[in-house]
């Protein structure tokens, strides 16, 4: 069994520290501290092609130290910072919950 090392396989290279904040850096865009996540987790369950699972796995396989639930969550960072970006500033809160179920066509 492979053991891993954290949610990030770069902290083995660059180590987290509390003393910096990260930088995001967008082109055009000034330097802006990037939101701390917080220390609570919580489960999401979605359903995925199989064929992007089988890639996911894939490449946590061949990544050491990276697990599923990193590589999820990078790629949801990611695509949110893209489409806040694309936005031009962060979503705000939701006034309801999301309704679970099938979309209405």
């Amino acid at each position: 069994m492979r053991k891993t090392i954290g949610n990030n396989p770069l902290d083995v290279v660059i180590p987290a520290s509390d003393t910096q904040s990260q930088v995001i850096e967008t082109p055009g865009s000034t330097q802006q501290p990037a939101p701390r996540p917080s220390g609570r987790k919580e489960r999401l369950t979605v359903h995925l092609p199989v064929d992007l699972i089988e890639r996911a796995k894939n490449a946590v396989y061949w990544t050491p130290g990276l697990t599923l639930a990193g590589l999820a969550e990078q790629a949801f960072t990611e695509a949110l910072e893209r489409l806040e970006q694309k936005r031009g500033e962060p979503f705000p809160n939701r006034t309801e919950e999301l309704r679970g179920g099938r979309p209405v066509k």
